[in-house]
């Protein structure tokens, strides 16, 4: 039997069914996402595109990042505007979930920590994650160095 969470909107008008193991969750303390969400950061938990099945209808908004300069959609629900899923033209085989939006959005822990050197002040980086000053990976496709803390740490440390 394969492994299945589902979640939805605030409304519950959409709701959807991710079928299989994620990829991985993140959280992105990056300005876009801090702005989508009108929040510190965005968690978002990765599965292939396809893997995410869905019931009602979601808007879509497109946002051009400052970084690759390609396209990412923010798929949200047109009723009560809540951000469900994200989806990448530098990444098209990638759909990230709102880890919120889930049923229960604490089944799956968060592995690491991204964009860090945008974090707000107040912000705390947790210990023995995976934590990096921007993305995962570099443009050119290699990947960055982690840091990792013994304790947690404020994100802003030369504030």
């Amino acid at each position: 039997m394969s492994e299945i969470h589902e979640g939805g909107c605030l409304c519950r008008s959409v709701r959807y069914r991710a079928i299989g193991p994620a990829l991985r969750t993140l959280v992105c303390h990056c300005r876009f996402c801090q702005k989508m969400t009108g929040s510190t950061s965005y968690a978002e938990t990765m599965y292939p595109v396809d893997a995410v099945e869905f019931i009602g209808r979601l808007s879509i908004y497109r946002h051009y990042s400052e970084t690759s300069a390609k396209p990412v959609h923010v798929h949200f629900c047109p009723t009560c505007g809540t951000t469900v899923t994200l989806t990448f033209e530098r990444w098209p085989e990638y759909r990230a979930i709102s880890r919120g939006t889930f049923d229960d959005p604490d089944w799956i822990p968060i592995d690491a920590h991204i964009w860090t050197e945008s974090a707000q002040s107040g912000v705390v980086l947790p210990a023995s994650t995976d934590c990096f000053r921007q993305a995962r990976i570099k443009l050119d496709g290699t990947p960055e160095v982690a840091e990792r803390f013994g304790a947690p740490v404020f994100a802003k440390r030369d504030a």
